[in-house]
């Protein structure tokens, strides 16, 4: 599978002009989902809470689509997409960092979250950032092969908190999302009518840092071209060690419920995520 994807990376990268880059990644989207009936089937599950089974059939497609252009800016750019991005609030992380050094940015797998340690790193901070490592060795560093090379990069392994705090303390910006679990059971939590289990992780991260975390999420607004929304951030909370995560984790879930209602297709989520 690996050879696969360094022949569609030499092709999109080196051979195919720029206006067919994006609309044969869609086109490849759609040839999948329609052949592809265990996947299409997972990702209209996804999206029937958010937005009803009708239309979850219809966005199929479009979310994979939005997937596939995804992976072509990670694997295959042809100019940094970090700069230019439109930015909503960056101030926010601003006015965080200059006050406590121990900033958190959490976000999710909607338009292109690979590309946010990218922006924070042209932003002129320090970053650490955390990543899922996949059972395949030789696909993680294949991957690993494109993320920015500044970046302290943490697998969420054992010893994962220990490290993301020392990062924090030592006034690094912290990147991570906070939709998927990785590893721990996490918190059942209810969301577009439905049950799910989010991370506890972040939060517990946050919770014991006292750091101040901040919501964000980058929207694809056009193939090619995204906007940056920093959200309002959530400092650290009182009360039980537990409770404190959970406080600090409905914000965030209010967060992503909002945007899962305005950006479905843009939910790159392709693993079940709702409780059965």
């Amino acid at each position: 599978m690996l050879s696969l994807y360094k022949i569609l990376k030499f092709i999109f990268r080196h051979v195919l002009p720029g206006p067919f880059r994006y609309p044969l990644a869609r086109a490849m989207a759609r040839g999948v989902c329609f052949l592809n009936r265990p996947r299409r089937q997972i990702i209209i599950q996804n999206l029937t809470p958010v937005v009803g089974a009708d239309r979850a059939a219809f966005l199929a497609p479009r979310l994979l689509g939005n997937f596939s252009m995804t992976a072509v800016d990670f694997f295959c750019p042809r100019r940094n997409l970090a700069v230019g991005i439109k930015e909503e609030n960056w101030s926010f992380v601003e006015k965080a960092h200059r006050k406590s050094k121990k900033v958190m940015l959490v976000t999710a797998h909607i338009g292109n979250w690979e590309l946010g340690i990218s922006y924070l790193v042209e932003k002129g901070y320090a970053v650490s950032g955390v990543y899922a490592p996949y059972r395949e060795d030789e696909v993680v560093r294949w991957i690993m092969a494109h993320r920015k090379p500044e970046v302290e990069w943490i697998p969420s392994t054992r010893g994962a908190m220990d490290a993301c705090i020392a990062a924090l303390e030592a006034g690094r910006l912290l990147g991570m999302v906070a939709d998927i679990r990785f590893g721990e059971k996490g918190h059942r939590v209810q969301m577009c009518g439905a049950r799910a289990h989010l991370p506890l992780g972040p939060w517990a991260i946050a919770s014991r840092a006292r750091a101040t975390v901040i919501p964000a999420f980058i929207l694809r607004e056009w193939p090619g071209q995204y906007r940056v929304v920093f959200h309002d951030p959530i400092l650290p909370r009182e009360g039980s060690f537990r409770r404190q995560m959970e406080d600090m984790q409905e914000i965030y879930r209010q967060h992503l419920e909002s945007a899962l209602q305005k950006y479905p297709e843009q939910w790159g989520v392709l693993q079940p995520f709702w409780d059965r």
